[in-house]
């Protein structure tokens, strides 16, 4: 597959992961959903914990979607960013190959 990555969760006592792995970008809506579906998952308490690194990843593949996406390719090196940075209860964002979070084209009618 040209383009993968993942969401997950991460803590002392939880790993739960939301991946894609597909021949074609992900859009922005799908990687939104993907992420919803992650902390869905998750026990209320789990999610509680993690509020703040949902809310910053949220925010985060929003404006990657404004500014044309997560390109690996154009980085050369995969994209992996912890929400929030340093702590144990997190959630991580990686793009471990191709491109994630673009703008849907529309449709002609």
């Amino acid at each position: 597959m040209n383009h993968r990555g993942r969401f997950q969760a991460q803590g002392v006592a939880l790993e739960e992961s939301e991946s894609w792995s597909q021949m074609e970008a992900l859009y922005y809506d799908e990687g939104k959903s993907l992420l919803d579906s992650l902390e869905a998952k998750l026990s209320k308490k789990d999610r509680l914990m993690r509020t703040l690194g949902f809310q910053q990843c949220h925010k985060c593949i929003e404006q990657a979607s404004q500014n044309g996406g997560i390109c690996v390719k154009e980085m050369g090196k995969p994209f992996i960013k912890s929400f929030p940075k340093s702590y144990r209860e997190r959630v991580d964002l990686e793009v471990r190959l191709g491109i994630a979070f673009i703008i849907r084209p529309k449709e002609r009618v």
